[in-house]
């Protein structure tokens, strides 16, 4: 939205700052008390583009497809009937069969690409600029529609008052038209041609009633119209000629290639604020259009259910109770497959009703996420998260060629599926936070162990009864939270097999909650190992890092079973259900992130394990003699040193052998003194 320039309500409300107080105020600033200029000047802004992206919306439609088909038609028809040179080789073209099925896919392509350009050009146009356009546009549209009314007026038997009334009312608002550009020379000449259209009609149709009067009609809306264009080419000459050279996509272009693609969108997004602008849209288009200006009974179901109603009403055992609800089901019904067939008719509307699902989630998220106390950063991304996937889903499924009486069941597919991704999403962030408490429980238990050191009574209590203790370590926010989404997420997939029939949608929605109850249950079980470990209730230091260390192991496995299984299952509905070049990519790329990646990383890490400890086993272990000899405690876990488990470096350093095998992961040198471990002890043995 452009600041620089002046808008229209932002000038009214300057105006009416400055009016004198004794002045009667207007209804629009009794209103003002309520609904800030700020919030005036956004509507206004939004109400003045939403008409393009509706018109944009129309190029992806069956009706506009339909056009080419037509136009081609005639076409055809055309150059039949005429035996010139140019006419026989454009027939050739059109009727052999490889060149006009490409003819028809390059403008399929084509059509659509210009058209974004165009909607990009109009709305980076400042809100003036935008007024003076429908000014213009709206004075056209009733000249044209006052020379209809004329035409009509004029083929008629008997007069009619109301043809008149109406140019009355089609004067006066090309007046108001002409009110809002800036004056200019063809002003007087447009009003007055403006004024006298009604009498030029009353002229030809009683004074004037000879052969000539429809071609007198036809100059006279000729002259008005060229009047009209020539102001528009003449005093908006240089704002033209600057729109057709197109220098904006110049400076797109240039702004894209210095600084990317991402400050493009920005850019893009800040000026053209397209995702509000694409919510507004889609709600315009299920509650405007089809009480205004499409047909609500354009879809054959909806025509059948109230045939059936029709036919219904007409039987004579049926009563007056009967009949009111039947009618009132049956606006019901049309009322909702209207809203359904309007909000997934093409993908630019799918893609605008992702826009608002995103919106919708991304404000529930928020005051969840605040609500439970979880709230960082990457909460922000969510919203787009959410929407991208939603319009997959739909996209997938093929939703805008589904029957009406069908397309409800991806949307209901998509939006449990979204149920699913929160609940992970949640688990993402809880995760951390919560390791992150059983980490300072453990810190926090340990420090109290050292600077307090209990009595004999309490130690014996400690080791005869450590469940109350232990218990009260589980009393916190975020095992809760971890609990209760367990629960919720057991207690939906209950409720999905009793209520769905078995499918392979069921499958995957289910395997995807699986992974999830997996993931929580690892938690669970990491943050009770972290609790025993700081009670001291198991059997050693390196039993803590095996049991996390299985853990996770185990969650990966299962993880990685899941994930082949969601690709089984994707095969086989790419297969026998519903074939697709997104779902086969879709498959390919779950295939490479889940299932091969993660192959690879865990047979790494099974590598790696292998290795260090082979190297450790490798090492002498160190006696007592030497352990007594070092007189120092492991520099890696800060911990006694004790025969059995301790081994002797060649650089004469002494480690726990489970803590010399965590530090290979990361470095085969010596913790101390940074000297390679493994080939002094190949040369030492050479």
């Amino acid at each position: 939205m452009d600041t620089d320039e002046a808008h229209i309500a932002g000038d009214f409300f300057l105006h009416s700052i400055a009016s004198e107080p004794s002045r009667r105020r207007t209804f629009i600033e009794y209103f003002h008390r309520f609904i800030s200029p700020e919030t005036i000047i956004y509507i206004q802004y939004c109400l003045l583009r939403v008409p393009f992206v509706l018109i944009y919306d129309y190029l992806f439609t069956e009706k506009f497809s339909k056009l080419f088909e037509t136009f081609f038609k005639y076409l055809i028809d055309l150059t039949e009937n005429e035996g010139s040179t140019w006419t026989i080789m454009t027939n050739y073209i059109l009727q052999k069969s490889p060149f006009l099925p490409l003819i028809q896919l390059l403008l399929t392509l084509l059509v659509p690409i210009l058209g974004l350009i165009l909607l990009i050009l109009l709305l980076l146009c400042s809100d003036r600029h935008l007024v003076i356009f429908y000014s213009y546009t709206i004075s056209l549209l009733v000249i044209y529609f006052d020379y209809q009314m004329s035409c009509i007026t004029d083929s008629q038997t008997s007069s009619s008052i109301n043809m008149y009334v109406l140019q009355f009312l089609l004067s006066s608002i090309y007046i108001q038209m002409l009110n809002i550009r800036p004056r200019v020379r063809s002003y007087t000449i447009q009003t007055y041609l403006c004024h006298l259209a009604p009498f030029v009609l009353i002229l030809t149709r009683y004074l004037i009633s000879t052969k000539y009067d429809h071609q007198l009609l036809k100059s006279y809306y000729l002259i008005w119209t060229v009047a009209h264009l020539t102001e528009l080419f003449v005093c908006h000459k240089r704002t033209i000629v600057n729109y057709i050279r197109v220098d904006f996509i110049q400076d797109l272009y240039h702004l894209y290639e210095n600084l990317g693609l991402q400050t493009l969108l920005s850019y893009l997004q800040t000026r053209i604020h397209v995702s509000t602008l694409l919510k507004i849209f889609w709600l315009a288009k299920i509650f405007v259009l089809p009480l205004c200006i499409r047909n609500i009974y354009s879809n054959s179901y909806i025509a059948n259910v109230t045939l059936n109603l029709n036919m219904t009403s007409s039987e004579e055992n049926v009563t007056a109770v009967d009949k009111e609800m039947q009618y009132n089901e049956t606006t019901i019904k049309t009322i909702y497959y209207t809203s359904l067939f309007y909000g997934t008719e093409t993908m630019f509307t799918l893609i605008s009703l992702a826009c608002l699902v995103s919106h919708i989630m991304k404000s529930i998220s928020h005051r969840l996420f605040r609500l439970l106390q979880l709230w960082t950063e990457d909460v922000e991304q969510i919203g787009t998260v959410v929407g991208v996937m939603f319009f997959l889903l739909l996209f997938q499924s093929n939703i805008t060629r589904l029957e009406l009486n069908r397309r409800h069941v991806p949307l209901l597919k998509a939006f449990s599926l979204l149920i699913v991704a929160l609940f992970h999403f949640l688990h993402t962030i809880l995760e951390p936070q919560l390791l992150k408490v059983a980490m300072q429980t453990m810190t926090t238990k340990m420090a109290f162990n050292q600077t307090n050191e209990p009595s004999q009574e309490e130690e014996k209590q400690h080791f005869t009864n450590p469940a109350p203790s232990i218990l009260r370590s589980y009393q916190h926010r975020h095992v809760y939270i971890c609990a209760s989404i367990l629960c919720l997420i057991i207690l939906y997939i209950i409720i999905l097999w009793r209520l769905t029939t078995f499918s392979t949608w069921l499958l995957a929605v289910t395997a995807f909650s699986l992974e999830l109850i997996v993931r929580l249950v690892a938690s669970l079980a990491q943050y009770t190992v972290y609790v025993l470990d700081a009670h001291n209730r198991l059997s050693s230091v390196d039993s803590f890092d095996e049991y996390i260390f299985r853990i996770k192991a185990i969650t990966s496995c299962f993880e990685f079973l899941l994930g082949v299984f969601l690709l089984l299952n994707g095969f086989y509905i790419l297969c026998f259900e519903s074939r697709g070049a997104l779902r086969a990519l879709m498959l390919a790329i779950h295939a490479h992130l889940n299932i091969i990646k993660n192959l690879r990383r865990g047979w790494q890490i099974f590598q790696n394990r292998k290795s260090a400890w082979n190297n450790v086993t490798q090492l002498p272990l160190a006696t007592n003699e030497q352990i007594e000899e070092y007189n120092d405690i492991c520099s890696i876990c800060h911990n006694t040193l004790t025969s059995g488990v301790a081994c002797v470096t060649p650089c004469a350093h002494i480690f726990h052998q489970k803590c010399l095998q965590k530090a290979f992961y990361a470095t085969q040198n010596c913790a101390l003194c940074s000297r390679p471990i493994i080939i002094e002890r190949n040369q030492h043995q050479d």
